[in-house]
């Protein structure tokens, strides 16, 4: 091979002045490098292996990083949400806009809104307390408007929950009426001060009113309380101004709430226009809200798992399926010298082959995982009662090595027909129907998972691991000292061949002197 590598290999470890060989006429050091190659071999038999346990290493890593994917995807996608999905019709949603959450089953008329909530919202002119008839401006003080204390104002406020809530702010004399507002806005109280023209405006956030409470001083520490100074409040303390709820009238049932959008029985409704059954000039009739199993929704999100967890069966069958091909090995830092990095990188990839072959690890995850393919059910319907009973089956085929495949036309069906059955083969929490349940086979697969990475955590560890903590990485640290013992040996073996070389030298050297005396007498 023709390197292109700008490094240079040296099996000698020592530099420095040597014997040439000027006596003897040989190159001693690369009499002494042949030598130390030889010597050099078992240890680079152990370097070699040191290479196999940190490819393995990695390997495993991999295979738990697929794992821990599988594991978060599994929850996020499947079981935070709700896995089956339901669609809103609304009769007019011009009115009114629906969407309907998995529990959604009642059929809902609403005959009328009488009103739609509002924020609390009151205006107040300002007026320089001086008397003068300028116009206020932003750059004004409180003290300008004849605020001449420091305070801390208590203000009791509707929140978008529906509950009230309590906030202290503080405020200076020397506050100018521009920061008293950003205060105001800033102090998480839900209310919302403006000024314009002269003019303040203060709105609550939230829509309605709890009790009659939308807005209200509770307290005001200040001599010249704030907002009764400027004008919103009548009294020291007392109500700001109170908001309006929304009322309307939902199978024959009168109701009241402090917000446009809320859930009842399983939907998602807002409320967008009034409509009234006894004013003729505005009623176009009731708006009738049902719901309907999405079917093509659980179609798509069971392809979404499937599609899951067959790349993560391939992922890890892949490795486990590999031929070793055992005339690559891993490089020597002498090969290694000798050849290009693209031919380095395309030897390693052979060589990593089969580095996890038939490992147990592996296998007993694919396996169990397998295994709860034919063993989830469900008591919901003894019809759906199995996964091969809605459509969803494992490859016949030996080369898919346990791949999902799904019948659409059953798995459609069983969805139609019962979608909780459905449901509850893939989401069922553990110990649902008792302690001997492992739930559904999304929650199964989580947990065989979770104990396949703690598995081969125990073989490889995590990134960053202390190498005494795992299998693999004491014997990885285990074959380090043996290297750093060879390497010392090496180094002794190496300066002996030297000092005997140098022996030599020296006895050629006397021999030669001898020899040209004798033939001068």
């Amino acid at each position: 091979m023709v390197s292109t590598n700008s490094t240079s290999f040296s099996y000698l470890s020592t530099t420095g002045n040597r014997f040439t060989g000027l006596a003897s006429g040989m190159d001693i050091d690369s009499l002494v490098e042949k030598l130390m190659k030889a010597e050099s071999a078992k240890m680079e038999k152990l370097q070699q292996q040191k290479q196999k346990y940190e490819w393995q290493r990695d390997s495993y890593r991999s295979i738990n990083t697929k794992l821990e994917a599988f594991r978060t995807e599994g929850f996020d996608k499947y079981l935070l949400t709700p896995f089956t999905t339901k669609s809103a019709t609304v009769s007019d949603s011009s009115k009114i806009s629906v969407k309907a959450n998995s529990d959604a089953t009642a059929s809902l008329t609403i005959s009328s809104v009488s009103q739609l909530a509002q924020s609390a919202n009151k205006v107040s002119t300002l007026s320089l307390a001086s008397g003068s008839t300028d116009t206020v401006q932003g750059t004004n003080t409180l003290n300008d408007l004849g605020i001449t204390g420091d305070g801390a104002v208590t203000v009791n406020v509707i929140q978008k929950d529906g509950t009230l809530k309590e906030t202290t702010i503080n405020y200076k004399s020397t506050d100018t009426l521009d920061s008293f507002i950003k205060n105001i806005n800033s102090s998480g109280a839900g209310l919302t001060a403006i000024f314009s023209d002269g003019k303040m405006s203060l709105s609550t956030n939230a829509t309605g009113h709890k009790d009659n409470v939308s807005m209200e001083i509770v307290s005001d520490t200040g001599t010249d309380k704030v907002f009764k100074s400027l004008g919103f409040t009548g009294g020291d303390t007392g109500s700001i101004q109170v908001g309006q709820n929304a009322k309307y009238v939902v199978n024959g049932i009168e109701k009241e709430i402090s917000r446009n959008t809320f859930t009842e029985f399983g939907y998602n409704i807002t409320l967008n226009q009034t409509f009234n059954e006894t004013n003729a000039t505005n009623y176009t009739g009731a708006v009738n809200i049902s719901a309907s199993t999405n079917t093509d929704a659980i179609v798509d999100k069971v392809k979404s798992f499937v599609e899951l967890y067959n790349g993560l069966i391939e992922s890890m069958n892949s490795p486990i399926k590999e031929k070793k091909d055992y005339n690559y090995k891993p490089l020597t830092e002498a090969q290694k010298a000798a050849m290009s990095e693209d031919e380095i990188k395309k030897w390693e990839e052979k060589a990593k082959q089969g580095i996890l072959r038939n490992d147990t690890a592996i296998s007993s995850v694919v396996s169990n995982m397998r295994s709860s393919i034919y063993s989830v059910s469900t008591t919901k319907d003894s019809k759906f009662n199995a996964l091969f009973n809605i459509g969803i089956t494992t490859s016949k085929e030996y080369n898919n090595g346990g791949k999902l495949e799904i019948d659409e036309k059953k798995l459609r069906n069983a969805i139609e027909t019962n979608p909780e059955a459905v449901s509850d083969l893939f989401t069922r929490q553990e110990g649902t129907n008792g302690a001997d349940d492992k739930g559904g086979l999304i929650v199964q697969l989580r947990s065989i998972a979770k104990t396949g990475i703690d598995t081969i955590s125990e073989k490889a560890g995590k990134e960053g691991a202390v190498q005494n903590t795992y299998t693999l990485g004491k014997t990885i640290k285990s074959v380090d000292e043996r290297i750093a013992t060879w390497k010392d040996k090496l180094k002794s073996i190496e300066a002996r061949y030297f000092k005997q070389f140098s022996a030599m030298e020296s006895a050629i050297q006397k021999a030669n002197t001898q020899s040209s005396m004798f033939m001068q007498g």
